[in-house]
């Protein structure tokens, strides 16, 4: 069975009106496509997410709502005392949508600060497949996208097929010339 890997971070939804009535989701670009892909292929494709999340009851709850959509969780990192990142969607009267974030110390930035390999590192490699996106890319630090770059290196140099999303927000960079 083909295996295929998404990586990025999906994070926490709150919507609704500042200190009015929310609603509690989750959400991020990789993810989505994870749970679409899943709910599409079925039992004839194994799709499994990779990211960071920690330790406590939101994190859980993630990974448990994301085994029900038919998306396996082996190469999910569990770090303790991290935490999933947050997003809140205030909407107006008019039905628009305001987007705030809280991501700058969200567990999936940390996924490659291991001196160990990470789970989507580890021999053999665990796809046939790797996704991710610009989102992926601009979350985590230089030294782990290096990793993640070494990484798509390898599993080219075996086969494997690397699927990219460039998915750009430029909040995300420090520069126009470091997301290049």
């Amino acid at each position: 069975m083909p295996r295929v890997a998404l990586f990025g971070e999906c994070m926490l939804e709150l919507r609704g009106t500042a200190f009015g009535a929310m609603t509690q989701g989750y959400g991020g670009d990789t993810l989505n496509t994870a749970v679409y892909l899943a709910r599409l292929a079925g039992p004839r494709l194994a799709v499994q997410y990779a990211t960071a999340l920690g330790d406590e009851a939101l994190s859980d709850g993630l990974v448990a709502r994301w085994k029900a959509q038919g998306v396996g969780v082996d190469l999910v990192r569990r770090l303790p005392g991290r935490l999933p990142g947050l997003y809140l969607i205030e909407v107006d009267a008019r039905g628009e949508r305001r987007f705030s974030y809280w991501r700058d110390s969200a567990a999936a930035r940390a996924y490659f600060d291991t001196d160990m390999p990470t789970p989507l590192e580890a021999e053999p490699l665990p796809c046939d497949w790797l996704y991710l996106s610009g989102i992926s890319l601009a979350i985590l630090p230089p030294a782990g996208r290096e990793r993640l770059f070494g990484l798509m290196r390898r599993l080219r140099e075996r086969g494997a097929r690397v699927v990219f999303d460039n998915n750009y927000r430029p909040r995300l960079w420090p520069e126009v010339a470091a997301a290049r």
